[in-house]
């Protein structure tokens, strides 16, 4: 039996969809609360060229239960009889207030994950992380896999509880479970046009006038799915994997999604001073009307720094990433679909 924790979510919906394609039977972790609007959307849309009967077929390979990864108890029921898992449940959140929350599910959750995959007698374990656990090197350099942890003052929040993640996935591995763990890039495609990075199309649909020259790496979000699966299937243990397609200027990135949409191209150069002064209005703002802001200090930074990645140890194995620019435009013509009406 495979396990997808976080299988309601982007990622996790993926995952979900290709395993299903290759004939594999999954049991999909998903919280009391999550809604299944982005996994069916998700479905729909990978499974687009099918029938109803052939995606009804599929359905019966897959297994939803309820299950939180701050919840042993659900993760006892939840993980019996696994073999393998697809660790992808995590928060992302770049605003202060929910920092205890993030390290709770992001740092906690996961040592529940991998302590009960120990117990379980799993035999292997793919852990999501990001190319924020890998540090903030200095601006312009290249970040590879051996990049070390640096304390500093500009990792964010979701930064160090992903790194307290891996801190975890390694400390399992020492004690004999099969691990391998993957560093995504900012993650791009279809999915919730409301939240995560799938939020800038929207944003850019409804008039995105600045920009700025922060470059960082870019990943479509099936490529993350394909390369998990295929580090499984090569059983690479022991090894973790920057999955990075692109590095991107973010103004080569609004600019094409602009063009795609048929929008206007942001016009705005964001300086230091004009960043500072925007997160702090848009979190004053955010405060008085009771929101989440869109935007804070440590988004701010980060759309400012040049950050490259490498992503030359899959590739050498024969992975290949999509096209950053195919990725875009397959992404913008759906969300015209979605949103034509």
């Amino acid at each position: 039996m495979i396990v997808v924790s976080g299988a309601s979510g982007f990622l996790g919906s993926y995952v979900v969809c290709i395993l299903l394609e290759k004939g594999k039977r999954v049991r999909a972790f998903r919280r009391a609360t999550s809604t299944m609007h982005e996994f069916n959307n998700i479905f729909n849309y990978y499974f687009i060229a099918k029938t109803d009967f052939e995606k009804e077929a599929l359905l019966r390979y897959l297994e939803w239960i309820t299950a939180d990864v701050t919840d042993i108890s659900s993760l006892d029921e939840g993980l019996t009889g696994a073999n393998e898992v697809y660790h992808c449940a995590a928060m992302v959140s770049f605003v202060q207030k929910d920092r205890k929350k993030m390290l709770h599910i992001n740092a906690e959750g996961t040592t529940n994950m991998v302590n009960m995959a120990l117990q379980k007698g799993v035999q292997s374990f793919c852990h999501v992380s990001s190319i924020a656990a890998l540090g903030r090197a200095k601006s312009g350099d290249m970040i590879t896999e051996e990049a070390k942890w640096n304390q500093s003052k500009h990792n964010s929040n979701y930064a160090i509880s992903k790194y307290k993640a891996e801190m975890e996935v390694w400390r399992a591995a020492e004690e004999g479970l099969n691990v391998t763990i993957v560093n995504p890039g900012v993650i791009l495609g279809v999915g919730d046009w409301n939240k995560g990075s799938s939020k800038l199309f929207k944003l850019v649909w409804n008039g995105m006038p600045f920009y700025t020259e922060g470059v960082n790496g870019y990943v479509e979000v099936k490529d993350v799915a394909r390369a998990m699966i295929y580090i499984m299937e090569k059983k690479l243990f022991g090894e973790r994997f920057i999955l990075v397609g692109k590095n991107v200027n973010m103004r080569w990135y609004l600019d094409m999604v602009a063009a795609f949409l048929g929008k206007k191209k942001p016009t705005i150069k964001v300086n230091h001073a004009i960043s500072q002064l925007a997160w702090m209005v848009d979190g004053f703002k955010s405060f008085l009307l009771g929101k989440t802001p869109s935007l804070t200090k440590e988004t701010a930074r980060a759309a400012r720094n040049q950050y490259f990645y490498s992503s030359a140890k899959i590739e050498k194995l024969g992975f290949a990433f999509t096209p950053m620019e195919q990725t875009l435009e397959e992404t913008c013509k759906q969300f015209l679909i979605t949103n034509s009406n």
